[in-house]
């Protein structure tokens, strides 16, 4: 399988070198974006403020399966919070 991997940080970078160690394809990409055509899955892990700017970077994600890694929590007060 070929997982594009949207961020390269801690979780983003831990979990695509992970599915390479499964034996997954995996590109990861950073904040200069790419196309995602070739790839079967798409794993966002970009804090909740940026998935916008990120996904706006990437092309062919139309039809792909999305994996949200992006741990968005509700705040105390019941709203989601945007982390920067």
């Amino acid at each position: 399988m070929k997982v594009m991997t949207i961020g390269r940080g801690t979780i983003g970078g831990r979990l695509a070198r992970l599915r390479q160690e499964a034996g997954h394809d995996v590109e990861e990409l950073g904040r200069g974006g790419d196309d995602a055509s070739d790839a079967d899955a798409v794993l966002v892990a970009v804090p909740r403020a940026q998935i916008s700017a990120a996904l706006g970077e990437v092309g062919g994600l139309e039809g792909k399966v999305a994996i949200d890694a992006t741990n968005s929590f509700p705040s105390r007060h019941g709203k989601f919070g945007f982390y920067a």
